[in-house]
């Protein structure tokens, strides 16, 4: 590990939590989750780190058909799979890919996975082949569940490297008999799929006892997100059990108190490490009931509120604004809901206030993290959020932080911009098979640099202000620059570009923007007309080869050279300075319009 400081922080630069740190065990995530029976008797032994949950109370409802498992069922259902896992010659620590939208068969695919032991890599269901083929190959996953639905994605990846495949008997699909035999009734393509693979229903065998995890056992991975990087292509994220259930243990005494009545939407992907920990992991430990949609839908999202009275959830900034200007809220009770937690992306002061003089019973708070911290680092509960809009709250227990300037390597003093390190239990293992990459983001002393830049002030309280890294956000979902630039280069009729994230005000998110070279430069295309024409051909050109979360909706600008350093590194920074006065001069005609 490389460091870019030799100084050591003082006491008072160096911040924890008030609150105490809570015991975190060494066990696996099932069996954290699932302890096991006491020896032979019909008793469960006691739950060592919360309170004894009621097995009959539903834990997963399908938030679309009512559908719905109790606690016992997760834990029973979990464990027929992975001992069909296990008869189809799937072992402890081989990697599963689980590539859908939420649904009770994702919780049954996560858990059966888990319960056998193997590590569970999630793939963002709205990935082209080319996307998750990088993932499953790099992820060296050798079994899958998929989606019926996400089949011709997931089969055209498979198509792309002769080198790489997974045998059918170990491909699963994510439904149930009913929904598998309902689609070979259609007939087509999904008939001989749905006879070529098994749904993971059908590989459910009689429940063993899963085996227990050794002294040092629990550092192994658990999981494997794949964060985008500032270059290249998506990275594996080593989560290991202990990341993970202390992650859990530090929320249970930071974060928001659920209750024994509450109801938790989840329509965050399970595919995300915030949606994967905070809605699947998290409310299994605090007795929650949580409702599942498969994505973020306005009608879908108001029915189901009205119907199981929905009183928390989890969201990001741009879900707010839908509901801000939704024509459909008047039209459904939605006054069951309490509050939201904002996350995944910056949530800002102007929009807290717009949501609450709209819907004045829902309150707003927002927490922090990323994948490399499993991932909250920072949170505030409902009670803490009042006057503190645009905050990201304090650290949690567990975590230990500082602020550290770039330059200088130095830690800076209460209300200075610094990057913001992290040290902590649940900072991942490091990036898988890419040690480069993992030296990159530590510093000495197991400092993870998480390279947003932040600000805290007397009270403790945390505000991100910037970011070192050059990522683009965009609705919580990263879009690394040097990828689309890599992608654009490929163009025949681009020579150069860069790319960078604008704020959208109206969207509440970044847009990746592409500044683009034509080839013959600018002179190639003397018309308005022309130049106008170009960009959409490459914005329409670009769209169809990223996922939907990618694609250029900041716009294609035409220049006629990128500006960067004597090393041949863009200058973003010099685009992003442009960008500002171009949105200016379009504000300004707009104004001018408007007289």
């Amino acid at each position: 590990m490389t460091s870019i400081t030799s100084s050591q922080p003082r006491p008072d630069q160096l911040y924890t939590s008030e609150i105490p740190a809570p015991y975190l065990p060494r066990v696996s995530v099932f069996h954290y989750l699932f302890p096991f029976k006491k020896y032979k008797s019909k008793h469960r032994s006691r739950f060592l780190y919360y309170p004894d949950p009621n097995l009959e109370k539903p834990s997963f409802i399908d938030g679309l058909t009512g559908r719905f498992v109790t606690r016992g069922q997760v834990e029973e259902q979990a464990k027929q799979l992975a001992t069909g896992l296990k008869m189809k010659g799937i072992e402890r620590e081989q990697v599963g890919c689980i590539f859908g939208m939420n649904s009770l068969e994702w919780v049954n695919a996560n858990f059966g996975c888990q319960a056998l032991g193997a590590v569970v890599s999630p793939a963002n269901y709205a990935y082209t082949p080319d996307e998750l083929l990088h993932q499953m190959r790099d992820s060296t996953a050798s079994f899958a569940f998929v989606q019926p639905a996400l089949l011709p994605t997931f089969l055209k990846a498979i198509e792309l490297d002769p080198k790489y495949t997974i045998p059918d008997n170990r491909i699963f699909l994510l439904c149930t008999k009913s929904e598998k035999e309902a689609l070979i009734q259609k007939g087509g393509n999904e008939a001989e799929w749905m006879s070529r693979f098994l749904c993971s229903e059908e590989v459910w065998e009689k429940a063993g006892t899963p085996k227990r995890f050794q002294d040092g056992m629990e550092e192994r991975t658990a999981y494997l997100c794949y964060s985008s990087g500032t270059t290249g292509k998506g990275k594996g994220v080593e989560t290991s059990h202990h990341n993970m259930t202390s992650q859990v243990q530090a929320l249970n005494c930071s974060y928001e108190p659920i209750k024994y009545k509450d109801v938790i939407l989840a329509m965050l992907p399970f595919s995300h490490i915030y949606g994967l920990t905070v809605t699947l992991h998290h409310p299994l430990t605090v007795n929650g009931t949580v409702v599942i949609l498969p994505r973020f839908d306005e009608i879908a999202f108001l029915k189901a509120v009205e119907k199981f009275k929905v009183t928390w959830a989890l969201v990001v900034p741009p879900m707010l604004i839908a509901l801000i200007h939704s024509a459909n809220v008047a039209k459904y009770d939605i006054s069951s809901i309490r509050g939201f937690m904002s996350g995944a992306a910056p949530l800002s002061s102007d929009l807290i206030k717009v949501f609450e003089s709209k819907f004045s019973h829902i309150k707003l708070t927002q927490g922090y993290g990323l994948t490399e911290t499993t991932p909250v680092s920072h949170v505030m509960n409902l009670a803490e959020a009042p006057g503190r809009d645009g905050k990201i709250g304090r650290v949690i227990p567990t975590y230990q932080a500082r602020l550290v300037d770039q330059d200088t390597g130095k830690d800076v003093e209460k209300g200075e911009r610094g990057e913001l390190w992290l040290r902590g239990p649940s900072v991942m293992k490091g990036y898988w098979k890419n040690p480069s990459a993992t030296d990159g983001v530590f510093a000495k002393g197991g400092w993870f640099k998480t390279g947003d830049v932040a600000t805290i002030d007397n009270e403790g309280y945390f505000s991100i202000v910037d970011r070192v890294k050059e990522l683009i956000k965009y609705k919580g979902f990263q879009v690394p620059p040097a990828e689309l630039e890599a992608l654009l280069l490929t163009h025949p009729e681009v020579t150069d570009s860069g790319v960078i994230g604008i704020y959208s005000k109206d969207q509440a998110t970044e847009l990746p923007r592409a500044y683009v070279v034509p080839k013959g430069g600018l002179a190639a295309l003397p018309s308005a007309q022309a130049k106008e024409e170009f960009s959409r051909k490459v914005q329409e050109w670009v769209a169809e080869k990223v996922a939907n979360h990618k694609r250029l909706r900041g716009g294609v600008i035409l220049v006629d050279i990128i500006p960067k350093s004597p090393s041949g590194k863009i200058l973003r920074k010099d685009l992003r300075a442009r960008a500002v006065q171009e949105e200016e001069e379009k504000g300004q005609r707009g104004r001018v319009a408007k007289l």
